[in-house]
């Protein structure tokens, strides 16, 4: 108990001789913050209260126990701490005689995200706070001036002038994983005053004076390409394509904070990907990268949204990305029937009924000229005999009906009226100039009605094959699909929507993290992936420039696939989502990050590194385009016209096939019926 109260009172000696440098330390950070918060135990409560450069600005006040407890935290500390950073205090000023105290705090408000660590901070030198354990914190804060206080050296046994030795430290940046955090002399206060200056909370980021900092890698579409391997594997430091638009970001931030980036891929980064939570309750990917804080930087095309920002510090947003899905293209392949195409059933429809009509009006109107015209022309008005009358009426019959006899059977009459639109001239013209006039309309019809049939066909043949694709959400989520993708953080967020259509696109989505697979799938015509434009772009000239090698080469060894379906990018944008850089939790660069990101976008630089990744894949759908519009006529195209054929010769077989059997079975078997007698046969048939 005596050595408690005489280590309370050197605590106490030891405040008065902190009093000055506190006080003008205080000063320094009250000028350049909005708000301070004082964090204080029972020995230096009283020295911040009588601070009279305290009384005139916004501050918070935290007192805390020697014993402490922060799993979790008293109510009204989390309330201030809580309430400060809504007030965006940028101060902290934290004076605690117990070391482990001050570690568990720092700790716990870190974790919980109640301070702002890029901030001013003022703490007193302890080596309980500056182990390796803590190494993590004094990455994220480092706006941190150390109180250190030495003991002072006695020349002379019993001198008691002495003054203790009061440094003043901070932190490098970054920290080394070592034993002990090692910490940078800033200043000293002698005489009353600080020996060297005023300015002690100095920038340390703007500068990094060449120091390495680690870029953890995931290579994603538009973010970071393969050709970015060249340089950080020792390959030429030049390429004329696309990088990624965050591997720029990162070359261009490196160069104006003077740092030297060391890229490196996680193990097994191209199936984890972001990570996930495995069942050992560890995460991969670059998540499981970042909780371990194994890097500065995190670059994979990370989305701005609320569960990321759990595991990394995102930068502002320097790009949007369409999501969608990719979906499988079906052909309408009705090359079978071409001959029908050119016109639409209605028109069919009406064709066939003027057909008819006009082929049964010429036979009726033939049967009527035959029966009721021919008899009496020309003849009634001469004076003849009754033989000589006889002759006369046959001869003129005879001579009248020519061309008449074809159109007199309701067969034959069909049969030539249907040759005549199909522009077949007639054996021969009716003498009659009633049916003459009559036919000649029709041939006018008929001509009309080939031109349009004609130009109808033309078009079909020369235009590309339609296609049947799913462009909106609802077709999506109609149609007979599963849908997926590598991101579980997807599926939760279809599950998670108020739009009906969406949630049932969130009950048959799938976790896939082979994008290949993914894409064979879609090709089969069973499956929609969900991913950002760029990504599904490049994945759809990948496999055409695939299919186009295997063509060209025609080869074996390559391992083709039985691609049914097209590929197709649909329209609508599911979310057009937010892109950032990662960082490492509560990082000091977000600032410097932000302002280098802000005016990279401004300038202009982050579209130019966009259209160099995305240029390859609209070079090739410009390709793709060319060949569709160009007008090929191929055998494909004629699969209508050997239908038509093989449709005549099973009809004509038919009809072969009933000839035989009435020959054989009806024909012989007539008791009337007489081989050597057959016009005698067929004249009573």
């Amino acid at each position: 108990m005596r050595y408690g109260y005489l280590q309370i009172d050197q605590c106490k000696k030891n405040a008065r001789y902190l009093k000055p440098v506190i006080h003008q330390l205080i000063e320094e950070i009250t000028n350049r913050s909005t708000c301070t918060v004082f964090v204080t135990d029972h020995i230096y409560h009283g020295l911040i209260n009588n601070n009279k450069n305290t009384f005139n600005i916004l501050k918070y006040n935290i007192l805390l126990r020697d014993n402490e407890e922060f799993s979790p935290a008293r109510q009204r500390i989390q309330k201030i701490l809580a309430h400060s950073k809504t007030a965006r205090c940028n101060g902290y000023v934290i004076l605690v005689t117990n070391g482990l105290l001050v570690s568990e705090f720092l700790q716990y408000v870190e974790r919980k995200e109640l301070i702002n660590t890029h901030g001013l901070f003022l703490l007193l030198h302890d080596y309980r706070i500056l182990t390796s354990d803590l190494n993590y914190i004094w990455n994220r804060i480092i706006n941190v001036v150390f109180v250190h206080q030495y003991k002072p050296y006695k020349y002379r046994s019993g001198d008691t002038s002495a003054q203790p030795i009061i440094n003043l430290e901070t932190v490098y940046f970054p920290n080394k994983k070592k034993k002990f955090v090692i910490t940078k002399y800033l200043d000293t206060w002698y005489n009353g005053k600080f020996r060297y200056g005023k300015n002690h909370f100095v920038q340390k980021i703007s500068d990094l004076k060449g120091k390495t900092l680690r870029v953890s890698v995931f290579e994603h579409i538009p973010a970071v390409t393969k050709e970015s391997q060249n340089f950080y594997k020792g390959g030429p430091s030049y390429s004329a394509k696309g990088l990624g638009v965050e591997f720029e970001l990162i070359r261009v931030i490196s160069q104006f904070m003077n740092f030297k980036p060391h890229y490196y891929m996680p193990y097994n980064i191209e199936n984890d990907r972001w990570g996930a939570l495995e069942k050992n309750e560890t995460y991969t990917g670059l998540i499981g990268e970042a909780i371990a804080r194994k890097a500065t930087f995190y670059i994979g095309d990370l989305h701005y949204t609320s569960y990321l920002l759990k595991f990394f510090e995102l930068s502002i947003p320097y790009n949007t990305e369409c999501l969608t899905f990719l979906t499988p293209e079906s052909l309408t392949d009705n090359s079978w029937k071409l001959l029908i195409l050119p016109f639409k059933l209605y028109t069919w429809i009406t064709i066939l009924f003027t057909l008819l009509l006009a082929g049964g009006i010429i036979h009726l109107f033939s049967l009527f000229y035959q029966k009721h015209i021919i008899i009496y022309k020309d003849v009634k008005h001469k004076l003849v005999n009754i033989n000589e009358l006889d002759k006369i009426k046959e001869l003129k019959i005879k001579q009248a009906k020519k061309g008449i006899y074809l159109f007199t059977e309701a067969q034959n009459s069909m049969l030539y009226t249907y040759s005549m639109l199909l522009l077949v001239s007639l054996p021969r013209l009716p003498n009659p100039w009633a049916l003459r006039v009559l036919i000649g309309w029709w041939w006018i019809y008929s001509i009309l009605v080939v031109v349009v049939y004609r130009a109808s066909m033309t078009a079909s043949l020369a235009n590309p094959v339609a296609t049947i694709t799913i462009d909106t959400l609802n077709q999506l989520a109609r149609s007979s699909i599963s849908v997926g993708g590598w991101s579980k953080e997807s599926k939760e967020f279809f599950l998670q929507s108020l739009d009906s259509d969406s949630q049932e696109i969130g009950n048959k989505f799938q976790l896939i993290k082979d994008e290949k697979e993914s894409i064979e799938k879609v090709a089969n015509g069973s499956f929609g992936y969900y991913e950002n434009e760029f990504s599904l772009r490049f994945a759809h000239i990948t496999k055409y420039a695939l299919e186009e090698k295997q063509q060209e080469n025609n080869t074996e060894n390559i391992k083709t696939s039985d691609v049914k379906h097209n590929l197709h990018i649909m329209k609508d944008c599911i979310i057009n989502m937010p892109i950032a850089l990662g960082m490492d939790k509560n990082s000091p660069l977000k600032p410097y990050v932000d302002l280098w990101v802000r005016r990279m976008v401004e300038v202009g630089l982050v579209d130019k590194w966009l259209s160099d990744v995305i240029y390859p894949s609209q070079l090739i759908e410009k390709q793709q385009e060319k060949m569709s519009e160009k007008a090929m006529v191929n055998l494909h195209k004629l699969y209508g016209a050997l239908v038509a054929l093989s449709i005549g010769y099973f009809f004509s077989l038919i009809v072969l096939l009933w000839e035989i059997l009435h020959w054989k079975y009806i024909i012989l078997n007539n008791p009337k019926y007489d081989k050597y007698h057959l016009d005698k046969f067929y004249a009573k048939i």
